[in-house]
């Protein structure tokens, strides 16, 4: 981000804690989480494919950091939060840009 950005890396990080109030490496987890929540709310899509929509590359990764960061595993947090049994009909949800 830092080289997309055309600063320094000490830099970038200084200017994004100053706008985030967190470092990157804080950041892009838990914006990945918010994506990987939002999908599992509004979607049937499986949780190997919600890994690698949203950046965590295997199912395995997603749910270890998922139930790190949530405390529920993403199948867990789906049953609680997800789309009722008559809502199964979505296919293709928003697209999760990170």
């Amino acid at each position: 981000m830092a080289d997309h950005s055309r600063l320094s890396r000490r830099t970038f990080i200084r200017h994004f804690v100053r706008e985030t109030g967190m470092p990157p490496m804080h950041w892009v987890p838990r914006q990945r989480i918010l994506g990987a929540r939002r999908l599992l709310e509004s979607s049937d899509w499986s949780v190997e494919r919600i890994a690698g929509a949203t950046g965590f590359g295997t199912a395995a990764n997603f749910r270890n950091i998922f139930r790190r960061e949530v405390g529920l595993t993403p199948t867990a947090y789906r049953k609680s939060h997800g789309p009722s049994s008559s809502d199964n009909d979505l296919v293709s949800p928003p697209t999760v840009r990170l």
